[in-house]
């Protein structure tokens, strides 16, 4: 399988394979189910894949969203397909309790959570990073590390040495609650503490961060995983 690359825009970040033939003289791009594909001649430096992308954004975008959701593997060999888009996800649809979901995949509850904790888990990074770059870029603090967790009931934290941990269960939480967790553990770079400097951050950039706090306070236990 081909190394993926990521290029992270202002709105998302894209995964993308490199295939390089000596007989291409221009740059292509590929797009079908197994994902985006730049074409580069043989001795095309890498970063000629970036710039094109860069400059085909809204086309690459267009059709990327026009694929058919994907489809995951259950534990016996199956697959499903997930409701909707994958970004549904990222919107809290998740929260849905698995009997409902069974009326749109096949297979037993065990399979379910298994077959969609996969799915979150493989989703987190990407979109976690993504979310990393644009508060990092408003806040003028950048972590050194992303690590993923799985506690079942800390969201994030942060480091001496500038790290910061998300759990990748945090993925089945409205955007605007994973936003405000990125704010609160960015926050830490600069105060490595809860005094009123490090709330005076956090408010700065989610004003409405103790109804996002108390959001995940009231509805975590209803996580599908």
């Amino acid at each position: 399988m081909a190394a993926l690359h990521r290029l992270v825009t202002p709105t998302r970040t894209l995964e993308y394979a490199v295939a390089r033939s000596s007989r291409r003289r221009s740059i292509g791009l590929k797009i079908d189910t197994q994902g985006l594909t730049v074409q580069l001649p043989q001795r095309a430096p890498l970063a000629e894949a970036e710039r094109v992308l860069r400059l085909k954004l809204d086309w690459v975008l267009k059709h990327l969203d026009a694929l058919p959701a994907p489809r995951a593997a259950l534990a016996d060999g199956s697959s499903a397909c997930w409701l909707g888009q994958p970004r549904i996800l990222y919107s809290g649809a998740t929260r849905t309790r698995l009997t409902e979901l069974e009326l749109h995949l096949p297979g037993s509850e065990a399979q379910l959570a298994a077959a969609l904790g996969r799915f979150l888990q493989r989703s987190a990074r990407p979109y976690f990073i993504e979310r990393i770059a644009v508060w990092s870029a408003r806040m003028g603090l950048t972590p050194r590390a992303l690590k993923l967790t799985s506690a079942r009931t800390r969201w994030g934290s942060c480091t001496a040495a500038g790290d910061i941990r998300l759990n990748w269960r945090l993925l089945q939480a409205p955007p605007e609650v994973i936003d405000y967790v990125v704010i609160h553990e960015l926050a830490h770079l600069a105060e490595l503490n809860h005094s009123e400097r490090f709330w005076a951050i956090v408010e700065t950039h989610s004003p409405a961060w103790r109804t996002h706090r108390d959001w995940l306070r009231r509805e975590a236990g209803h996580f599908a995983v």
